[in-house]
Formats: structure tokens, C-alpha cells, sequence
């Protein structure tokens, strides 16, 4: 291994224009798949955090599916859910008193306004982020709807001041007590509410109009608590369902497909260019071969086996290879340092994971023993006395 190492590191040097072209194809390679395997990992892990954060096996009825029904068109056809009442409080409180147990273990009602959102029973399904300062609602102050709000890191008063605990805060013209502040959150990918700028406030408080409501449930069943919902709008067993039952996972279903595709496409990108660095890798070789036919039948006449030749020439074509593969994974890490420096795409955890590294190794180990093959194989059936003399 020694030997094949400095032998390919001596055809760094040999013909130094030849050899960094053919590396440069490996590396640009590299670099493509990497950077897509990369970009699909701080994808997914944005999102999972995004789940982490909001509950993503949160059950959420509603109005409106998150899925979208298209008709033969590919048009989405809104006007069938236009028609459709809001979830009410009527329903909420129907699935609090038949439901808890078998069909779900929590429940919450969320009304969804333009300046505050108001909560009322579990309203911790709504948001998970833990509290900075202050203490959350009580029962109390749920059920009599008192004047009180808790509030994102980034919530400000009127004189543009972040808020404190115990700061009066006014919404909709109502005088509002702050009595908690979450922790700052940041960017979520998955959360439909902006924790940093939430403001939770009793439901029954609420004075302005919402603009939507849900019931939220955890450890739901999906066909108990439909037909919970059947039952409680009198639906007979030919109608449709006129409400949606929806899960935040779904959404992660659904980007699985673009995540594969984006993969795929680093991929076919970066098999072009290894292409391009494998046929640099096996004219290189050839070229190798060619200056060192003596070489090749001394040792055979030394009594080197063609195996030895074989695995001589192979070896170095690996080696070159995962040069490139390495020169490819570095550029790709010193681009990420980039874009931390520069404070872009911060939004993404964009960290070199170890498979995507591997993978990017892996393959530039795989394109180096193909290529290398045939050079090596024409090595290894060289006659000795042919080879001395030539």
C-alpha cells in the first residue's frame, strides 16, 4: 500500500497539468453530489425541528385539507370546501365530553385572529417552545376569558420596547396583562404560527373576528374522532365529510418525493462530471503504463504475478481518485464555512454530514476502480521479455 501510494503521488507530479485536469472532473463531481445529499439533510432536518417544535403528530381539524384536491386538470378545486362551516365551539366542547381516551389524549380550540390568537383547554398543542420568563394560563383564566397574553421573544409595545412580564399590552383595543414570554425560536420550516411574534391570549377574551379556527388533538385516532365529528354535524352515511382532518407530517410525506429528486439530480450532475475525471483517470493510466513498460517487465521477470501488476496499477488509479473525491468533499465544506461567515442561508443547519462525505468518497473510489480497470488489466497481460525491450 506504501508502494502504491508514492507511485501515485509521483503521477502528481509527473505530468502536473494532465493530472490536476483529470482531478478536477473527480472533484467537481464530488462536489455536486455532496452539496445535494447536504442540502437534503438540512432540509429534513429543518423540518423535523419544525415537528419537534409544533407537534408533528398533532391531529388539527379544520376547515380546509392540506392536501390538495385536483381535478383532472391538475387544478385545485377550492370551491368545494368554500361552502364549508368553521370549525365551532360547539364541536370543540362536544369532542372534550365524548372523546378523551380511545380517540385522543388532549384537546385544544385555536381561533386564529389578525392580532392574536386565542386558545382555550391544552393550548401547549399549539406551541411547544418553553418559557423564558412568566408562567402560562391557568384554568382559570381559560374558562372565564381573563385579560391576560402571553408573547414571542420579539413581541414589542407601543413605543417599540420588547415586552416584560407584567407590561400591559394593548390588542384590538384591549388591555391585555403579559404574564409570559416564550423563548426566542427563530425560524421555523413547518410552524404556521411565528412563535417570536405570537401573541396567546384566552379564547373567550378574544375580541376581534377570527379569521379561522381548529380543535387540535394529540394521540388521535383518525377514524374515531371522524366519526365523532359525523355525528356531532348529523351527517347521514351518503354525505361527505364537510370538515378536513389534518396532520403537519403530511407535509414531510409529500417533500420526501422532492428531497429524492433533488438527490437524484446532484447525482446525474455529478455523473456527468465523474465521467468526465474517470476518462482523465484512465488516460493517465494508459499514459503511465506506456512510460513504464521496462518497469513492468523487470518485475514480472522477477517473478511479479500479473495479480501484482494488477492491483499495482488499480491501486493507483483508487488513490487518485479519492484525491479528487477529497479535493471534491473540502471545496464543499470550505463553501459552507462561507456561507456561515457571511451569514447566509442561516435559516439551515448546513453541516457536511458524515454519510454525505462517504458517499462522495465512496463513489470516487468506485469511478477510480472502473476506469482503472482496463489501464491496470492492460498492465498486467504485457509479456515480460516485450515489455523489457520496448
Amino acid at each position: 500500500m506504501g508502494d502504491i501510494l508514492a507511485q501515485a503521488l509521483r503521477e502528481l507530479g509527473a505530468d502536473r497539468f494532465r493530472t490536476r485536469l483529470s482531478l478536477l472532473g473527480v472533484a467537481v463531481g464530488i462536489f455536486s453530489i455532496v452539496t445535494a445529499l447536504t442540502l437534503v439533510d438540512a432540509v429534513q432536518q429543518s423540518i423535523r425541528e419544525g415537528f419537534s417544535a409544533y407537534g408533528g403528530d398533532v391531529l388539527f381539524v379544520e376547515r380546509m385539507p392540506l392536501e390538495p384536491d385536483l381535478d383532472d386538470e391538475g387544478r385545485f378545486c377550492w370551491w368545494k370546501y368554500a361552502a364549508r362551516p368553521e370549525v365551532s365551539w360547539r364541536e370543540y366542547r362536544y369532542l372534550e365530553e365524548q372523546g378523551p381516551g380511545e380517540a385522543f389524549t388532549q384537546i385544544a380550540f385555536v381561533r386564529y385572529g389578525a392580532s392574536c390568537t386565542g386558545v382555550a383547554g391544552a393550548w401547549r398543542l399549539l406551541v411547544q417552545q418553553p418559557l423564558a420568563a412568566g408562567r402560562g394560563f391557568t384554568e382559570r383564566e381559560l374558562s372565564s376569558g381573563a385579560a391576560v397574553v402571553l408573547v414571542g421573544a420579539g413581541v414589542k409595545d407601543a413605543a417599540d420596547r420588547p415586552v416584560r412580564c407584567g407590561d400591559p399590552l394593548w390588542i384590538d383595543g384591549v388591555h391585555y396583562e403579559v404574564i409570559g414570554i416564550f423563548e426566542k425560536a427563530g425560524t421555523n420550516s413547518v410552524c404556521t404560527v411565528d412563535i417570536d411574534q405570537v401573541r396567546l391570549v384566552p379564547e373567550k377574551a378574544m375580541r376581534a373576528q377570527a379569521l379561522r379556527s381548529s380543535i387540535l388533538l394529540s394521540d388521535a385516532d383518525e377514524g374515531k374522532v371522524r366519526a365523532l365529528m359525523r355525528a356531532c354535524r348529523r351527517l347521514t352515511p351518503l354525505q361527505r365529510d364537510d370538515f378536513a382532518l389534518n396532520r403537519l407530517s403530511f407535509l414531510l410525506d409529500e417533500m420526501e418525493h422532492l428531497f429524492g429528486m433533488i438527490a437524484k439530480l446532484g447525482w446525474i450532475v455529478g455523473f456527468f462530471s465523474l465521467l468526465v475525471g474517470g476518462f482523465g483517470i484512465a488516460n493517465m493510466m494508459y499514459v503511465s503504463v506506456a512510460e513504464r513498460r521496462p518497469q513492468i517487465g523487470i518485475c514480472r521477470a522477477l517473478g511479479a504475478r500479473c495479480r501484482d501488476i494488477l492491483v499495482q496499477f488499480l491501486g493507483e488509479a483508487a488513490v487518485l481518485s479519492m484525491l479528487g473525491g477529497a479535493a471534491g468533499v473540502a471545496l464543499v465544506q470550505t463553501a459552507l464555512l462561507a456561507l456561515r461567515v457571511f451569514d447566509i442561508a442561516s435559516g439551515l443547519p448546513l453541516t457536511l454530514s458524515l454519510r454525505a462525505a462517504l458517499s462522495g468518497l465512496t463513489a470516487a473510489l468506485v469511478i477510480g476502480l472502473l476506469f482503472g480497470f482496463v489501464p491496470a488489466r492492460h498492465a498486467a497481460s504485457l509479456p515480460p521479455a516485450a515489455a523489457i525491450t520496448s
